[in-house]
């Protein structure tokens, strides 16, 4: 039970150790800038997905619009993982040999290198995930339209007024963080959407 004791102590030790490496790193900060960008490309992506399809195209079919709205997703979440984690660890890996030559060391399996490696991951990960969540959020209506006998009309409006919602609240986090006015932030997403939405509606005259 001590052994044990001993054990979590350290273990916990060593994350913190890791969880201030990544800190001074400014890691949350990168997986922040990468979380709100790549949900708004998801967001976007389905909003351009749903209008297109269903106003331009005429698809009466979720199971069509789901499907194209989660592929497209699906490779953006593919590509922003390993494209992230690549810029990231090839970024980290230069600064952790500049230091290794200032400090005439190696840092090898040292807690910065390792911090390094956990930093990539995390915001790789973040990169990947946000625009797959934003597009399921946004899709959940016609998800749902896929197994209930609700009409594709009202799933379509639900999954827009969603969507919106969505891109409200990403430029709502935006203004909290950049301390400006939080509605005003949010609804200058609100307009991006619309003004995409729109074009995609324009589609259907070409």
């Amino acid at each position: 039970m001590g052994q044990e004791s001993s054990a979590l102590r350290r273990l916990i030790k060593r994350l913190r150790e890791l969880r201030t490496h990544m800190k001074a790193g400014q890691v949350d900060e990168i997986a922040r800038r990468y979380l709100v960008m790549n949900a708004f490309d998801g967001a976007l992506a389905i909003l351009s997905v749903v209008v297109s399809a269903y106003f331009a195209v005429g698809v009466q079919d979720p199971r069509f619009i789901v499907a194209v709205g989660l592929a497209n997703c699906l490779a953006m979440g593919i590509s922003g993982f390993t494209g992230t984690f690549m810029t990231e660890r090839a970024e980290r890996l230069r600064r952790l040999k500049e230091l290794e030559s200032l400090l005439l060391t190696d840092l090898e399996d040292t807690d910065l290198e390792k911090a390094s490696l956990l930093a990539s991951v995390y915001v790789a990960l973040v990169d990947g995930l946000a625009p797959m969540v934003a597009a399921a959020v946004s899709l959940s209506p016609l998800i749902v339209a896929m197994l209930l006998p609700i009409d594709i009309k009202n799933a379509i409006y639900t999954a827009l007024a969603i969507n919106m919602a969505t891109l409200f609240a990403l430029g709502a986090f935006l203004g909290r963080v950049s301390k400006e006015n939080i509605a005003l932030s949010g609804l200058k997403m609100v307009l991006i959407g619309c003004g995409t939405a729109l074009l995609c509606v324009l589609l259907k005259a070409i």
